[in-house]
């Protein structure tokens, strides 16, 4: 047979892999059918209804039901035995079960054209229609029972292309889970192995199973061997093609003239490949550890029951069985250590991802000491797995010098013969000069001794930093406890505050609408009542003068100083009383007219330092005019221009409330006699330098400042400070440590 054939034998192209729970069942449903003869049609039509699935879709949104909970189709009496062949050849039961159908003939076309004829009316009047479906329904429910409803679902109803795929296995997959299975079945003959030593009557007979346990753990290796192999070829190619991509875009960069927008391109996709290749590494890394696992843990087991035998044998007899007791703590030595070393890897890798999260400055102090915390205990494992490492490597360091030992005692208890001498002395030359594999059995001798020296000095400095670590470890656990539980202590108080501060912005806000809407009817008040004014004593009371004392025909600068008094004496009296005393402006009150007839008690004070307007305009002729204030002077008052100033001022006055707070500006008065123009240049130069020249207050820039650094910051660098304290030194000393090489693969 030619290679090519044998090939084509052993290829798997047009093979399907079906499978193997393809008709499980995890839940039970509850299947209805309803069976009805069809006349017209001559077949049966079945109709399957699924309960359980129509119940749980009432309660269901519409979005999110199933889309079939029914099916029907039509099915003449040869496609039910066919059927009924189907079922039977999976379940012998259904034999005797399937209905008679003979009576029922399929129609033909002369049937379908002269329906009316009375022949076949009178036939099927004489047909029992009824029983046959109910018996055809009895059936179908009893198929569900013995055969299962995908079976019996799929039979009847046909399935599309897509369906059919569900049957179907991925090839990849399929390959994986076999290979899976034939780990787990050469670990289970292990285990039905170390199970059988116990039944075990003698030594001999030990030492049988003792063989067959050596073989079954090399078909155990094998296996897992190529199952592990399989699932580490998909990232081995990724890892080799992100290196390949990676040496291509980094030539074309070096040798190629390229522009900035590709050069920037290539870049990403330089880093985006060494990405991948670094997950396919960690996956890798990952892979290995599980096998390392396996193999040791079988190995550990193996060891212990061989531990178990040995109590039951004497030291003479057990003496037979101790090269593979040795053989096993030599083997498990080994791929414990493979096993710590992967781990060790991705240990480190565990520590390098919890730095990087936590140079991220979006997270939360909490975080921080989670990171932390998450840190020491990844550094604790590392501990121990290279406290691990040191102990098996003194394990195989103690195997190699016993074995050289048993040698060098071998060579001293070997008998040698010498030829006949006649003097003494040259024999004892002879016997003081030394072989040379003696001699290098003793130098390989002290080579295995410093080894073992060295280890066990770095495994008592491992013990001291790991002490540290748990010292660091428990401190920085109190401090997270202590800092949540004050954390859960002030957040009620902090949750009273945020309220307060809540009512009071609240509260502002009130008061601001409020003083808006009190500004916008003070301003539209005024805008309305400006230009009537008039002033009046507080005791006065209004009085009518005559025809010619109408308020429409008076000026708005009319001030009236007096009400007018009925009679000689009361005028003659005001005169006297006025002209003892000058009034003064905050004694005249002022009464704002509301129109005709109406007034109302507005008083205003006017400011004192404002200067004195000019003379108002004489008032018209009349019958009684107004009595002037003093013989001495006329009256002059400021009447409009003074209260417009009371009301501008007024308006500054609230506007500043608005903005919480009154500016007042600084007058500085002219010196009287002296005038701006006259005034020298150098005299104003001279006052401006004794004034000095006014420092504007510059605000500081936007932005955190570079030397104030925030808590966050801060309890970062405090962490990566004491993680850095902590794992210092074991990052250091993993390229001093003294490893043998005679136990490396």
């Amino acid at each position: 047979m030619s290679s090519a054939d044998s090939e084509r034998l052993d290829s798997l192209e047009g093979w399907v892999a079906v499978k193997t729970n393809i008709f499980d069942e995890s839940e039970t449903y509850k299947i209805g059918f309803i069976v009805e003869w069809n006349v017209i049609e001559s077949k049966f039509a079945v109709t399957c209804h699924n309960r359980t699935l129509q119940r749980q879709r009432r309660k269901q949104d519409p979005a999110t039901r199933e889309s079939e909970t029914s099916w029907a189709g039509l099915f003449s009496v040869s496609d039910l035995q066919n059927v009924h062949r189907q079922f039977s050849g999976i379940a012998d039961v259904l034999l005797s079960c399937f209905p008679d159908l003979s009576d029922f003939d399929e129609g033909n076309i002369w049937d379908l054209i002269f329906f009316s004829r009375s022949g076949s009316q009178s036939q099927e009047e004489e047909k029992d229609l009824e029983s046959p479906c109910r018996q055809l329904e009895k059936y179908f429910s009893a198929a569900i029972d013995v055969c299962g409803r995908k079976i019996v679902l799929d039979t009847l109803f046909s399935q599309d292309e897509q369906d059919v795929e569900e049957y179907f296995e991925n090839l990849q997959e399929f390959k994986r889970k076999s290979m899976e299975d034939e780990v787990i079945r050469a670990k289970e003959r292990v285990r039905s192995i170390l199970r059988s030593h116990r039944t075990a009557g003698g030594l001999m007979q030990l030492l049988k199973i003792y063989e067959e346990e050596d073989e079954v753990y090399k078909d155990l290796v094998a296996v897992a061997t190529q199952y592990y192999q399989y699932l580490l070829q998909p990232f081995r190619d990724m890892r080799e093609l992100a290196m390949l991509y990676k040496m291509e875009i980094q030539k074309s960069l070096q040798f190629e003239e390229l522009g900035p927008k590709r050069v920037a391109a290539l870049e990403r996709e330089v880093e985006e490949w060494c990405r991948r290749g670094q997950e396919a590494v960690c996956s890798i890394q990952d892979i290995t550890v599980c096998y390392f696992t396996d193999t040791a843990t079988s190995l550990a087991v193996m060891l212990k029951q061989m531990e178990e035998d040995r109590k039951r044998f004497g030291a003479a007899s057990w003496a037979v069985a101790m090269p593979r007791l040795e053989k096993l703590k030599f083997m498990l030595a080994k791929e414990t250590l493979q096993h710590m070393r992967a781990k060790e890897m991705c240990l480190n890798r565990k520590k390098e991802g919890i730095r990087e999260k936590m140079c991220d400055e979006s997270r939360g102090v909490f975080e921080v000491d989670s990171l932390e915390l998450q840190f020491y205990e990844a550094q604790l494992e590392l501990y121990d797995c290279k406290l691990e490492i040191l102990k098996n490597e003194e394990l195989l360091l103690m195997a190699q010098i016993h074995t050289v030992q048993r040698q060098i005692k071998e060579l001293k208890e070997e008998v040698v013969y010498y030829d006949t001498c006649e003097d003494p002395a040259e024999l004892q030359g002879v016997q003081a000069d030394s072989s040379p594999a003696h001699s290098r059995l003793r130098h390989r001798l002290l080579l295995l001794e410093s080894k073992r020296a060295a280890s066990s000095s770095n495994r008592a400095t491992l013990r001291n930093k790991r002490e540290k670590c748990v010292a660091a470890w428990e401190l920085q656990q109190r401090v997270s406890q202590e800092r949540a539980a004050q954390h859960v202590q002030h957040h009620a108080v902090h949750l009273k505050r945020e309220k307060r501060k809540e009512e009071e912005e609240k509260r502002k806000e009130w008061v601001e609408l409020e003083r808006q809407k009190t500004l916008s009817r003070l301003r539209s008040f005024r805008e309305k009542k400006s230009g009537q004014y008039l002033l009046k004593r507080p005791c006065s009371k209004p009085t009518a003068y005559g025809s010619c004392q109408n308020d429409s025909s008076q000026p708005m600068s009319i001030i009236m100083l007096a009400p007018p008094m009925d009679g000689v004496s009361q005028s003659s009296a005001l005169n006297t009383k006025e002209r003892g005393k000058v009034p003064m402006p905050r004694d005249v009150p002022v009464m704002l007219p509301l129109g005709a007839g109406a007034m109302s008690d507005h008083t205003f004070t006017p400011v004192p330092s404002a200067p004195p307007p000019p003379p108002p305009l004489p008032p018209p002729p009349c019958e009684a005019p107004p009595l002037p204030l003093s013989e001495s002077e006329p009256a002059t008052f400021p009447a409009k221009n003074t209260l417009k100033q009371c009301a501008g001022s007024m308006d500054e006055v609230l506007a500043s409330l608005q903005r919480g707070q009154v500016r007042l500006r600084k007058v500085t008065p002219n010196a009287p006699g002296i005038s701006t123009q006259t005034s020298s240049i150098r005299d104003n130069l001279l006052s401006a330098i004794r004034q000095g020249v006014t420092l504007k207050k510059v605000p500081p820039p936007p932005g955190p400042s570079p030397c104030c650094e925030t808590d966050l910051q801060q309890s970062i660098k405090a962490a990566m400070l004491r993680m850095k304290r902590v794992s210092n030194e074991s990052d250091d000393e993993e390229h001093s440590d003294i490893q043998s090489g005679d136990w490396d693969s």
